[in-house]
């Protein structure tokens, strides 16, 4: 499928002059020497956007291995590649191991020692997901925020899992969640 207009256009304009469909259209001008898709894209796309440095791992805290706190970060990186794009959620993960990856991520947004109303939450989820209500619930689910009659809070520590569980939790929870839950204002 084309995605230049200009192209699109030149096109278009052929199908009304003869008659032809979309394809054959397109493949006439393409054979004629026409602008190819790719040249008419380069012609006409706005200038990419300058690439976001990556993120290098925080400090390694004292008594971590640094080739572990590497390996677990690099593959948290990796995963929430895959579902974040300019820092927005764009898919949702089917599988419990990757949907934590996310979830570490939005803990992450959410400083540690102090209360949180369910607006406030709303607004901080807002910044990366559309469906704040959804990502609340999978927080309080997975045992990252708690919740108390419209109260929130982060833990003081890691939730506790189940052998099933802890199965699908990646390492970069046990490394950097207790680092994060610990840092109270």
């Amino acid at each position: 499928m084309t995605r230049d207009n200009d192209f699109k256009t030149l096109v278009r304009a052929r199908m009304r002059a003869t008659g032809q469909n979309y394809t054959s259209a397109r493949a006439d001008l393409l054979r004629e020497g026409g602008p190819s898709e790719a040249e008419a894209t380069r012609r006409s796309a706005p200038p990419a956007a300058p690439e976001r440095a990556v993120p290098t791992a925080p400090p390694v805290p004292t008594g971590v291995d640094p080739d572990e706190w590497q390996r677990a970060h690099d593959e948290h990186r990796r995963m929430l590649a895959r579902f974040l794009r300019d820092g927005c959620l764009v898919d949702t993960p089917a599988r419990r191991r990757a949907r934590v990856f996310v979830l570490l991520h939005l803990i992450s947004l959410i400083p540690a020692g102090r209360t949180y109303s369910e607006p406030e939450i709303n607004r901080i989820l807002l910044t990366v997901v559309e469906d704040q209500a959804f990502w609340r619930r999978e927080l309080v689910e997975y045992g990252y925020l708690r919740r108390d009659a419209g109260v929130y809070w982060l833990p003081e520590e890691l939730p506790e899992r189940s052998a099933s569980e802890r199965q699908e939790t990646p390492a970069w929870e046990a490394l950097w969640l207790p680092l994060h839950l610990s840092n109270r204002a």
